[in-house]
Order: C-alpha cells, then structure tokens, then sequence
C-alpha cells in the first residue's frame, strides 16, 4: 500500500480496480463530478494505482505561482478565449507521451446538466486510446475504475451506454447529478 491510498484509507475510502491492469494510455471518464473535493481524492486515487493523471483546466488559473504546481499535478490549460483545437491539441499530447490518462468529466460542471459533453469520445478516438470509466462514490466511499468501454462510434449512443455504469453512484452532492430517465429506469 503506497502512501496516497493510506491518506484515502485514513479517510474512510476504499480503492477498487474491477479491471486488472490499466492501461499507461487513456482517457478516463470520471463521474459524478459534484463536488471540486472529487479532483483531491480523484489525484490521490490516481497515485494509489500508481498512473500518472492528467486534466484539462482553463489557461486563467495557471498564473504564478499556482500555474507550476497546476503543471507538476498534470494540468494542462485550455485556451477559452480564442478559437483552437483542443481535440487535435490533446491527441499531439497523447501521440508525445509514454504514460499518459486524462480525466474528464463529461458533465463539464459541478451542477447538474442534462447533456454530457462528447470530446471524451472525438479525443479517445482519435487518439486511438482505450476509454476507461472511474468513480467515485461519497456514500460508499469508493474510489476506482468500474470497466473499459470500448467505442461504438456513435458518440450519444456511446454516452447513453456509458452513463449506465453511473446508476446508484453518489456524488459529494448528489443531487447535482443527473442522469435521463430512460438509463436510470434501464430503457437504454
């Protein structure tokens, strides 16, 4: 047991892993995201399996001094300002690196939103990286990674399917979580 899964431990977490060895590359699927608490114990989750992670976060917050630390912990900013690829950016990323699994988080916002975003999937496709799906559940107090998805190619069937596996999960504030009916009442 390494240092960051006895922080989660004295915590009260436990680290799970339903899928054996992770993959070194790959975007990873974290949800719910309710709560900016889900990006400390998201890290240290990251640590205990020993990956290194990764998260896109907007270029604003990378000013002196937070900007290295931001970096040192796997930030990567995101111009907002401008018109740019971020898709294309983040694949260079991937087509450079050894190691390497971004976090996102569909939802894009800590409230609750009807409509997951879907560069998760333009980014794993054409990075040809494998989608791995991670939670964390604060009533459970569960951290880890509950299956590979592997693509279909329809990026809003792929959510749909994807979103399944979040059923009965809770976030720090559950009710910001939001998932259509049709997967909570199993149509999908």
């Amino acid at each position: 047991m390494n240092f960051s899964e006895k922080i989660l431990r004295l915590f009260g977490w436990k680290v799970y892993n339903d899928i054996g060895v992770l993959p070194i590359k790959s975007v990873v699927i974290a949800a719910p995201h309710t709560s900016m608490w889900d990006f400390v114990w998201g890290y240290l989750f990251f640590r205990a399996v020993n990956l290194k992670g990764y998260f896109l976060i907007k270029e604003e917050a990378f000013f002196f001094p937070l900007g290295g630390f931001l970096r040192k912990l796997g930030g990567i900013p995101v111009k907002r300002n401008k018109k740019n690829n971020v898709v294309e950016d983040v694949v260079e990323l991937f087509n450079e690196a050894d190691e390497m699994a971004l976090t996102l988080t569909p939802e894009a916002t800590r409230g609750p939103v009807k409509t997951w975003k879907n560069g998760y999937h333009k980014i794993a496709k054409r990075a040809n990286v494998p989608v791995i799906l991670g939670s964390l559940d604060y009533e459970k107090r569960e951290a880890g990674v509950l299956a590979v998805y592997d693509l279909q190619g329809d990026s809003d069937y792929d959510t749909l399917q994807i979103m399944k596996f979040f059923v009965g999960r809770k976030g720090k504030y559950p009710e910001n979580f939001y998932l259509p009916p049709e997967v909570l009442n199993g149509e999908v």
